[in-house]
C-alpha cells in the first residue's frame, strides 16, 4: 500500500471512536455523581439519627435532625440539597423511662432522608433525575441520664 491511500484514515477512526469514548466518559461521571450523592445522603441519615438519640427530650428531636441534615448535606449537589426531605419516626416509648420489667425493650429513632439528583446536564446520556433514599435506625441507650 502506498502512503497516499492511507491519508485520512486516522481522522476517520477518531470520528468513529470519539462518540463512544465521550459516552463512556459521561457514564463514568454519572456513576461517580450518583455514588457520591448516595454516600452523602447515607451519612446524613446516620448522623441525624445518632444526633437525635443523644437528646434528653422527645421535643428536641425534630430541630436537631433538621440542623444535622442541613450541615450534612453541604457536600451534596445543589439539586439534591434543594430537594432534600426527611422523615423521623420514634418508637412510642422513646425518651421515656425504661420499663424495668422488660429489659429487652429497645427504643429507637429512625431517620429517612430522600433527595432527587438531577442528571440532565449530562446531555450525551438519556438520564433525567434519580431519587435517592437512605434510612438509618439508631437505638436509644437504655441507661442514659434522664431528667
Amino acid at each position: 500500500m502506498s502512503r497516499r491511500t492511507e491519508q485520512g484514515t486516522a481522522s476517520l477512526e477518531v470520528v468513529i471512536v470519539a462518540p463512544f469514548v465521550l459516552a463512556l466518559l459521561m457514564l463514568i461521571i454519572a456513576f461517580a455523581r450518583y455514588s457520591q450523592t448516595e454516600n452523602v445522603v447515607d451519612q446524613a441519615s446516620r448522623d441525624a439519627a445518632r444526633a437525635a438519640t443523644a437528646q434528653n427530650e422527645r421535643g428536641q428531636v425534630p430541630d436537631v435532625v433538621d440542623q444535622v441534615l442541613k450541615d450534612s448535606m453541604d457536600d451534596a449537589p445543589s439539586s439534591c440539597r434543594s430537594s432534600v426531605r426527611e422523615t423521623t419516626s420514634l418508637t412510642p416509648t422513646a425518651f421515656g423511662l425504661p420499663d424495668p420489667e422488660d429489659p429487652l425493650a429497645i427504643d429507637s429513632v429512625t431517620v429517612t432522608v430522600r433527595c432527587t439528583l438531577d442528571m440532565t446536564d449530562l446531555a450525551a446520556l438519556p438520564l433525567s433525575s434519580v431519587e435517592i433514599s437512605r434510612t438509618f435506625t439508631s437505638p436509644l441507650d437504655r441507661y442514659r441520664g434522664y431528667r
